[in-house]
C-alpha cells in the first residue's frame, strides 16, 4: 500500500515507488506454466519451479526457474500466464487453480483479486497467523538473532485500522478514490473492504463525493486520513497545483461535514495549510491529551497502539531517565511519565514535538518531558550524550537506525526497547546491539496490517 506522510527529511511525499529498470515483459504469446506452489515470498506471492528453458533457446530445458504467482498457496497446483522476467525469477498471473489447498478461504474483500492493500486474504486466518508469525521466527533465526522470551504474534483481526492513505483521481467521467493496485498506478476502489473502519470508510465517501465537485479535471492527490478519537483528520496532497479558488471551495465543503479538520499541502513543501477546524484532532496517552498536526504518524490500530505502550512501559516504567528517539508525538514515551519518569524526546518533526510538550504542559507543571529537534538519521545522538540515561526507546522509519544505533552500542544503558516496522532493518541493527553485548531479552510480533505481509516487531535489549 502506497504512503502519504511526513518524512523523516521533512518533506512530503506521494508514496510511489521507484519503477524497476531489469523488468522484462514477456510476449503475449508466451506458452502457460503448470506450477505447484512450494512456499509464500515476503511479498506474499506463491511460489514454485517452473521449467522455463523450454521456452528460451538459450537455456538448457531442464534448467528451471522460481515464478511468483500472487492469490496461490502451498501445496497448490496451478496453471500460470509468464507476464514478466526479472534477473533469474519469472512473474505470473493465475490462470486456473487446479488444485485447492485445503487452507484457501474466500476472500472477506470485493475488491482483493484487484486492490494493492492485502496479499492474502485467500489464507484461513489460522493459517495467515501461522505463517507470518514463523517467516518472522525463520528470518531472525537465519540471521543469528537469539531470542531469550518469545512473547508471540499479537494480531488486531478483530480491530480495523482508524488510517488509511488514499489515492485520488478526478477524470471526466467520475472521480476515483482508493489503493493502488498491485504493481499499477491504477486507483482500485474499495468494495467491502475488510480491513478499514466504518468511520474511515465513511469519511472517504466524503472526501469523493466533495472533490467530485471541487477538484479540476485531471488532479490527482494522495489524501491521509487520521481517525482520532474525536473525529477525522484530512490531509491532502495534491500532485498538481490548485487555483486559489479551489482552495476556498475545499474550505468551504469541509464546514458542511462532520470532518475535523482538513489541510493541504504540496510535496515540495515543509508545512501544511490549515483549510478548515472544527475542532483540534485530539488523542489521549497516559492522561494527557495531545493534538498531532496534520498527516502525523497514527498506530494503524488502537490494539497496536495499547501493546507497544505496555511493552515499553513495562520495559521502563522503574527508569528514572529514558531516552525516546524518532518520538513523533510521544506514542511510546507518554504513559511512562505518569511514573515520573524523565523523558526527553527527540524527533526531526518539530510540530509534532510541540504537540507532545503542549499537552503534557497543560496536565503538568513539572520539567520532567524535554525535547529536540533534530534529524536523528542524518544526526545521531552521540553516545556521550546518552550516558546518564537508564532506558532508551526508538521507532525508526523503514530503513532502520543504522548510525543511531552505532552510537546506542557504546554506551552501557542496561535497557533498549526497538520498534520496527521492517524485520530486514530490525534484525541489522539488532545485530549491532547483540556484536556490543546486549542481549535480545524479549521479542513480540505485532500484526496491525491483516492480511498484508506486513509485521512490526518490538524488541527489548538489555546488557
Amino acid at each position: 500500500m502506497g504512503t502519504s506522510r511526513y518524512t523523516r527529511t521533512g518533506k512530503w511525499r506521494s508514496g510511489k515507488q521507484k519503477s524497476r529498470s531489469n523488468r522484462q515483459k514477456l510476449p503475449k504469446n508466451t506458452p502457460d506454466i503448470e506450477v505447484k506452489i512450494k512456499r509464500i515470498s515476503s511479498k506474499g506471492d506463491g511460489v514454485g519451479l517452473a521449467n522455463w528453458g523450454e521456452y528460451e533457446p538459450e537455456n538448457k530445458p531442464e534448467n528451471k526457474v522460481e515464478i511468483y504467482i500472487p492469490n496461490t498457496l502451498p501445496g497448490e497446483v496451478v496453471r500460470a500466464q509468464p507476464l514478466t522476467k526479472i534477473g533469474n525469477r519469472l512473474e505470473a498471473d493465475l490462470l486456473e487453480l487446479m488444485t485447492p489447498s485445503l487452507e484457501r478461504h474466500p476472500p472477506e474483500c470485493n475488491s482483493f483479486s484487484s486492490c494493492g492493500g492485502c496479499q492474502l486474504q485467500h489464507m484461513s486466518h489460522s493459517a495467515y497467523r501461522s505463517w507470518k508469525q514463523q517467516s518472522i521466527l525463520d528470518l531472525l533465526h537465519n540471521s543469528n538473532i537469539n531470542i531469550l522470551d518469545f512473547g508471540g504474534l499479537f494480531t488486531s483481526q478483530d480491530q480495523k485500522r482508524r488510517r488509511a492513505n488514499f489515492k485520488f483521481k478526478r477524470t471526466k467521467e467520475k472521480s476515483f478514490i482508493g489503493f493502488y493496485a498491485s504493481k499499477s498506478y491504477q486507483i482500485i476502489e474499495l468494495d467491502n473492504c475488510a480491513v478499514l473502519s466504518e468511520a474511515l470508510l465513511a469519511t472517504k465517501e466524503l472526501i469523493r463525493d466533495g472533490l467530485d465537485r471541487i477538484m479540476p479535471m485531471g488532479i490527482t492527490a494522495a489524501i491521509n486520513v487520521n481517525h482520532y478519537e474525536n473525529g477525522s483528520d484530512v490531509l491532502i496532497i495534491p500532485e498538481q497545483k490548485l487555483p486559489d479558488n479551489t482552495e476556498i471551495e475545499l474550505a468551504s465543503w469541509a464546514s458542511g461535514t462532520n470532518i475535523n479538520r482538513v489541510s493541504l499541502v504540496y510535496a515540495d513543501q515543509d508545512k501544511s495549510r490549515l483549510l478548515y477546524q472544527n475542532s483540534a484532532p485530539f488523542i489521549k496517552w497516559g492522561g494527557i491529551s495531545i493534538s498531532p498536526p496534520p498527516g502525523s504518524f497514527l498506530q494503524p490500530t488502537l490494539f497496536g497502539e495499547n501493546e507497544l505502550q505496555h511493552q515499553v512501559f513495562h520495559a521502563h516504567k522503574d527508569a528514572t531517565n529514558c531516552l525516546d528517539l524518532f518520538a513523533g508525538c510521544g506514542t511510546l514515551s507518554a504513559k511512562l511519565l505518569s511514573q515520573k519518569v524523565r523523558i526527553t524526546a527527540i524527533d526531526s518533526h518539530k510540530e509534532c514535538l510541540e504537540a507532545y510538550q503542549s499537552g503534557y504542559r497543560n496536565v503538568a507543571q513539572d520539567n520532567l518531558l524535554k525535547t529536540e529537534t533534530r534529524n536523528l538519521i542524518e544526526a545521531p545522538v552521540r553516545s556521550e550524550f546518552m550516558k546518564d540515561f537508564d532506558g532508551i526507546i526508538l521507532d525508526p522509519p523503514r530503513g532502520g537506525a543504522y548510525s543511531q544505533i552505532k552510537q546506542i552500542a557504546q554506551t552501557n544503558c542496561p535497557s533498549v526497547t526497538y520498534v520496527s516496522c521492517n524485520p530486514y532493518s530490525f534484525i541489522k541493527d539488532a545485530r549491532i546491539l547483540l556484536d556490543a553485548g546486549y542481549q535480545l531479552i524479549h521479542l513480540s510480533i505485532l500484526d496491525q496490517f491483516s492480511w498484508t505481509t506486513h509485521s512490526e516487531l518490538i524488541g527489548n535489549f538489555q546488557r
